[in-house]
């Protein structure tokens, strides 16, 4: 990580990440601690934050995804670990292409 520690938290199903100096951060598989995406990419804090807050999900672009430990299902657009688990779901924007993933999916530390 480099920078402060980020705090997710969840109130009245909205999204709020408190970022401190942060240039980017890893957030992990909850259950294995595999790098799933590095934030923000290509983009501001600010930008990453408004996106991921207006949606109520942490929203992640294609720069930002690791690809190794990550697939994307065609079928349907479900994004799900290397391990099989559902993190989430592809859902497109006018940007490209919009990665909404579960707070409970990701960690931001090692554990």
């Amino acid at each position: 990580m480099i920078g402060k520690e980020i705090v997710p938290m969840i109130q009245h199903n909205k999204i709020y990440l408190n970022f401190i100096h942060i240039i980017s951060f890893s957030f992990l598989y909850s259950v294995t601690g595999k790098a799933l995406f590095v934030a923000p990419i290509g983009r501001s804090q600010e930008e990453f934050l408004s996106e991921s807050s207006k949606h109520g999900w942490p929203s992640f672009r294609d720069s930002e995804v690791v690809w190794d430990n990550v697939k994307l299902l065609k079928n349907n657009g479900e994004m799900v670990s290397v391990d099989g688990t559902h993190l989430g779901h592809n859902l497109p924007d006018k940007v490209g292409n919009r990665y909404c993933i579960n707070l409970v999916s990701i960690a931001g530390y090692n554990m």
